[in-house]
């Protein structure tokens, strides 16, 4: 027997979790979907924290996105979204400094250019330009995961994990979407997939692909390590957070290696990137002397613009996704969320969400000028 819900959710991570929320708090019988547990190191949405910022250099459009989701996490728990600042590293005119100014300067933000004495512990090249915004910060990622789940079966909404997905169709009724342990059916439906996009969306053929990242925390006993940093280097971007419990985490945002399998990826550590963050430790963060003391790895999806895709599925009005948050999805996730259930069941999102839509992409994934100025 097929159980019938208004709004069904695949995948429940950060954005699919997010989703669940927002359908339950609007008072929709609703379902998340997951092959995983709650919070799991599998994908793109663990690790301990992600960095947060609204001086955002990816693209200034994302702006008030970025606001809403402020709003957002603190509305969901006001102990999320941990405001300690974060300082940008880079050449004057490269993609992270001017990047930053066109954001702050189209949108009011406040940043303002950091003095080279006043951050001894970085070691940023010579002639770098540093800026600095205080209203950045990061999110403990578990959390916020565990957070929006919680809220959302607290609310009434059902989630199964352990449950893969077999297959999806759109009916007249709405869709149906099969698993290995039954079918169920509903009014609408959000695919959230992360790096398992391209096999749930697998008809519109999404120019994604997904790469193994590496993550690092050291051990940090220097306390002026109390916001985050971001370095844009000529040999590759690579960012870090504010020292917790005696460690710093550390990371590449370049780079990457390509996975055929998300599932039967390997999670153990790689020399080459191991030796690239410990010279960027050695070069950069000079208040930093201790061991590395652990190591995970997870997902990024990338689109060919690294640029998120949020649309309605093509022919259907009342199903949902988002695909290729290409390793800096994880803020948006609370606004995220609201968009795709907004999408879903017929409603406008609160922002305009139309530079993200799949029609950028021409055939073999081509990037049309959407991002274009």
């Amino acid at each position: 027997m097929t159980s019938h819900y208004d709004l069904i959710v695949l995948g429940t991570g950060g954005v699919g979790s997010a989703a669940l929320y927002h359908a339950a708090r609007r008072g929709l019988r609703c379902l998340g979907i997951d092959r995983f547990p709650p919070a799991h190191d599998r994908g793109s949405s663990h690790g301990e924290s992600r960095l947060i910022r609204l001086s955002y250099f990816e693209h200034s459009n994302y702006v008030p996105m970025l606001k809403r989701s402020y709003e957002l996490w603190d509305q969901l728990d006001s102990t999320l979204l941990r405001r300690s600042g974060v300082v940008y590293f880079g050449p004057a005119g490269s993609q992270i400094i001017a990047g930053v100014l066109k954001s702050a300067t189209e949108h009011q933000l406040e940043v303002e250019a950091a003095a080279e004495n006043s951050l001894p512990q970085f070691s940023p090249p010579s002639g770098f330009t540093a800026l600095r915004e205080a209203d950045a910060g990061w999110l403990p990622v578990e959390q916020c995961v565990l957070a929006h789940l919680e809220q959302a079966t607290a609310a009434g909404a059902e989630h199964r994990w352990g449950e893969s997905v077999v297959d999806w169709q759109a009916v007249p009724s709405g869709v149906e979407v099969s698993t290995e342990n039954g079918k169920y059916s509903a009014a609408a439906m959000v695919v959230a997939g992360g790096a398992w996009s391209s096999r749930l969306l697998q008809a519109l053929e999404l120019p994604l692909t997904v790469y193994r990242k590496h993550l690092h925390w050291f051990r940090c006993d220097d306390h002026r390590y109390q916001s985050g940093f971001f370095f844009d280097l000529p040999h590759g971007q690579f960012y870090g957070f504010p020292t917790t419990q005696g460690r710093l985490k550390v990371a590449e945002h370049s780079g990457g290696e390509v996975v055929s399998d998300p599932f039967a990826a390997s999670r153990a550590p790689d020399a080459a990137d191991a030796q690239r963050i410990e010279a960027f430790v050695h070069d950069h963060l000079s208040g930093l002397v201790g061991e590395r003391v652990d190591h995970q790895t997870c997902f990024y999806t990338r689109t060919p613009d690294e640029h998120f895709i949020l649309d309605r599925y093509p022919g259907t009005k009342n199903v949902s996704f988002a695909a290729g948050l290409s390793g800096h999805g994880f803020k948006f996730v609370p606004v995220l969320g609201e968009a795709l259930v907004d999408l879903a069941t017929g409603r406008s999102p609160a922002f305009d969400c139309g530079f993200l839509t799949l029609s950028r992409f021409g055939r073999q994934g081509q990037v049309l000028d959407a991002f274009q100025d």
